[in-house]
């Protein structure tokens, strides 16, 4: 491995994995750290855990549709595309000035132009969006839930050329070059799951102790994303154009089983992703990394009392996003508070047992119209002001 890429590799890191963490959104869980496996109702289940359609099934027997969930998140502490902003606008004004041969306007944009590769040294940005839609249907025998998924993130970062620095510091208002492209680049390179599927669940009893289990056969799609641009041509945006894209189309297969030992509380087993999937980006001066679907085993317990429901969930495995980068295993606290027919109140935690990402925190909300009409708002903030929201509406019948 190439050392450019080693560095890349460590800058990649700690911002890749700020907040990817669920690979899917859902108002609800995300507002309890993310917590689902255990918890989730029928809007989420079959994002989750499909064995949980047939749990939930006994609460509410209406056919629910969650159209549409909508979650973004970012952390750009370092201002890092504002400042690739201020850049380009100093490269474009001092390339203005030399062509007008405006000593005094060559000197000053010479120094700004200076100061924004200075600033852009060691910065990163980090994003990821991504939206849900779901069809869960009752059945006493086999409940099940047509859904469709899609999560992507992407980071960015700033490799600054100290050539070009040396050469702005030396040039010579009297005299100046001709203009060319910098040394200095920047980069975003990123990975998208998106997966349509059905979830199919089996309700059984043991001793009259109510289990399901759960299997979602699905297609999926991976879009892998290496976006490199001189500095003075950056535009973040440009990163899923086509050229800067790869992608694959396979099956994939989630599995799941749920339990009830006594009323109210609910234990949860997943294993998402089970079959493994690696696509690699397109090459794009002699960087390639190579993004994985590697299987995600997650345990989870909820319990719930009359308006109180607590729940936990951790990951079994490691899970790794880029061969190159190491993995993430998560731990997920959270709880919601029914504090009225109308209205609950959540909160939860996430943290990384690797030690690998910062804590995460997050907080939300659920309204009732009547009987039909469900709100959810979820707003996740953490470390390297990380911040994100989710918002999704959902129809009872």
């Amino acid at each position: 491995m190439k050392l450019h890429k080693i560095a890349l590799a460590c800058a990649l890191f700690p911002c890749f994995f700020a907040q990817a963490g669920q690979e899917y959104y859902e108002a609800r869980s995300d507002a309890m750290g993310g917590a689902g496996v255990a918890a989730s109702n029928k809007e989420g289940a079959a994002f989750v855990n499909p064995a949980l359609l047939a749990i939930n099934a006994h609460k509410d027997n209406s056919a629910v549709l969650l159209m549409p969930v909508l979650g973004i998140d970012v952390a750009d502490s370092d201002d890092m595309i504002d400042k690739f902003d201020s850049l380009i606008n100093s490269y474009d004004a001092l390339a203005a000035a030399i062509d007008a041969e405006n000593r005094d306007d060559i000197t000053k944009f010479r120094d700004d132009l200076v100061g924004d590769l200075e600033s852009l040294k060691g910065t990163s940005a980090y994003a990821s969006a991504g939206l849900g839609f779901s069809v869960a249907i009752p059945h006493q025998r086999m409940p099940m839930a047509i859904f469709y998924k899609s999560y992507v993130n992407a980071v960015g970062v700033a490799d600054i050329a100290q050539s070009d620095i040396d050469t702005l510091n030396h040039l010579d208002p009297e005299n100046p070059p001709e203009v060319s492209d910098l040394n200095s680049q920047g980069q975003v390179v990123g990975g998208a799951i998106s997966d349509l599927g059905v979830a199919l669940s089996f309700p059984l009893s043991i001793v009259n102790m109510p289990i399901s289990v759960g299997i979602s056969p699905k297609f999926q799609r991976i879009d892998t994303y290496n976006y490199i641009a001189n500095a003075n041509n950056f535009d973040a945006s440009d990163f899923d154009d086509v050229m800067y894209r790869n992608d694959e189309t396979n099956f994939n297969l989630d599995v799941g089983v749920a339990m009830q030992p006594f009323d109210g509380l609910t234990l949860g087993l997943s294993g998402r992703n089970l079959i493994s999937q690696d696509v690699d980006t397109i090459e794009v001066e002699g960087q390639k990394f190579t993004y994985r679907v590697e299987p995600l085993v997650t345990a989870g317990v909820a319990y719930d009392w009359e308006i109180l429901s607590v729940t936990t969930d951790i990951d079994l495995i490691e899970n790794k996003k880029f061969k190159e980068l190491d993995g993430t295993q998560y731990w997920r606290l959270g709880g919601e508070v029914r504090a009225f027919n109308w209205m609950a109140l959540r909160l939860g935690y996430r943290h990384d047992m690797k030690d690998s990402t910062a804590n995460l925190y997050s907080l939300g909300t659920g309204f009732a119209f009547g009987d039909s009409f469900f709100l959810d708002f979820t707003g996740m903030f953490g470390d390297d002001n990380a911040v994100g929201g989710v918002l999704q509406t959902s129809y009872h019948f």
